[in-house]
């Protein structure tokens, strides 16, 4: 997790994790690895997160544990022989895994400050290795973690992975460290390295490199990331594929679409933001659990704040202020990516609190910011992303093999279960079952209650 200083207004989003992950044992052939994730109350605080730089029969499950107090998404690993409980953000828009080591600073400056999170001992540990490469991500706000890259022995969810390689952090700007699960090619690693995605294959727990996210209600408490497979229990309506755009000629680093049109739907009225048949330009958007807001070009953030209508610019926060009565609404913000799969956003879900007294929200804001609120030109000029706020409402499944992203509308709290395991093939034409939940384009919020939900989430901002 990094820190970004938006206005006079720090919007801060860290986590801890209030569950252990759900533990799923590993069967004699490739398969599902799952995630879970868990929520707190929220913070004073938001940030807009980092830009960064960088046939089976199983799942394995990582549990998210959705830390309101901080607004990110953590889950709890092992590294080490014994192994050392952790707690790190989950993040999609990064690669590598990095702790922070006993003897960082930043851990020192009080007794409680890496007190939740953790830190890790190499000399406790009987499998620990070193290595002689240097360790070290910058982000654009200029925080940053350094140190080395070293291996050890990685648990979560059940499973145990030898000798896997991360970055142990001798000193950073965060008490948080990050578990970034998304392309090789964007490590920040002189030579590729095989990061999560990579070993869950390579060691025979899933069979192909995918994995789904489910950040559940802005006010509940856990999601999850399953990899291997997707759970047809927590998502409504049909999964429909598009392609992901490679990042660089035709390298793929970053979960990479097209967002070719936004309207805005209230009721029987529809406003178009941005419309790619009346000649608009499309923007290319990452979608990144590891952003808690979503950044977007001036002119779009205008577009979806005029179309509200009781928006208000604020100056001091870089944000449009709302009235917190709109957590209820039922309107919708309706993204369109590469022409084909709309995911409706729920405005309740985009209706932040920033400020709260004993009776509840006092002030709440869009969560949604323009690229040109940030003073860093890296920033700026980076592509844009859709962070948490957005991706809440999305069940989606990442195909790292197939370079595809598969979107369905989530459904809320859902009680159902029936786990999908994934081939080479990819996402062909699955339908949602997800009942005993709401759609989440529909659901309500009751008042003062706020919950981030994301993987790995939230940070600060970092350079491409």
């Amino acid at each position: 997790m990094k820190f970004s200083t938006v206005g006079s207004f720090t919007l801060l989003f860290c986590a801890s994790v209030l569950g252990s992950p759900i533990i799923q044992h590993r069967s004699a052939a490739p398969g599902v690895v799952h995630f879970p994730i868990e929520a707190r109350t929220p913070p004073k605080e938001r940030l807009a997160r980092r830009f960064r730089k960088r046939d089976s029969n199983s799942t394995v499950t990582m549990t998210l544990n959705n830390d309101i107090n901080n607004g990110a998404y953590l889950t709890n690993i092992t590294v080490g022989t014994p192994g050392q409980s952790l707690r790190v953000q989950v993040d999609t828009g990064s690669s590598d895994l990095w702790v922070q080591s006993s003897s960082n600073p930043v851990c020192q400056v009080s007794q409680d400050f890496c007190a939740t999170t953790k830190t890790f001992e190499d000399n406790d540990s009987s499998s620990f290795m070193a290595t002689s490469a240097d360790f070290t991500i910058t982000y654009a706000d200029g925080s940053f973690a350094r140190g080395e890259y070293v291996k050890d022995t990685l648990g979560f969810g059940g499973i145990a992975v030898d000798g896997f390689q991360f970055g142990l952090a001798t000193n950073s700007t965060s008490n948080l460290g990050v578990f970034g699960i998304g392309f090789d090619t964007n490590e920040v690693a002189s030579t590729t390295y095989e990061n999560l995605p990579d070993r869950l294959v390579s060691e025979g727990f899933i069979g192909v490199k995918a994995y789904s996210l489910w950040l559940n209600d802005i006010d509940s408490s856990t999601g999850n990331v399953l990899f291997g497979g997707l759970d047809l229990g927590k998502f409504t309506g049909e999964l429909v594929t598009v392609e992901m755009l490679p990042t660089v000629a035709t390298i793929y680093s970053q979960f990479l679409l097209s967002l070719t049109d936004i309207t805005y739907g209230s009721g029987s009225s529809n406003s178009t933001i941005l419309s790619s048949s009346d000649g608009d330009t499309a923007i290319n958007v990452v979608l990144d659990s590891g952003t808690t807001y979503g950044v977007l070009p001036e002119s779009i953030v205008a577009g979806i704040a005029e179309a509200i209508g009781s928006a208000q610019y604020s100056s001091d926060y870089s944000l449009y202020l709302l009235d917190c009565s709109l957590q209820d609404s039922t309107a919708t913000v309706n993204l369109t990516f590469n022409g084909a799969a709309t995911l409706a956003v729920g405005l309740n879900q985009l209706v932040v609190p920033i400020e709260y007294n004993s009776q509840g929200n006092t002030l709440c804001a869009l969560g949604v910011q323009a690229s040109s609120s940030f003073t860093s030109d890296a920033l700026q000029s980076a592509t844009y992303l859709l962070g948490d706020a957005f991706l809440r409402s999305g069940y989606i499944v990442y195909d790292l093999d197939n370079k595809q992203i598969s979107l369905a509308q989530a459904v809320f709290n859902s009680a159902t279960t029936d786990i999908v395991v994934l081939n080479s093939t990819g996402v062909t034409g699955q339908s949602g079952k997800g009942s005993s939940g709401t759609s989440s384009a529909f659901r309500l919020r009751g008042p003062g209650l706020w919950v981030v939900l994301g993987v790995a989430l939230l940070a600060g901002v970092s350079v491409l």
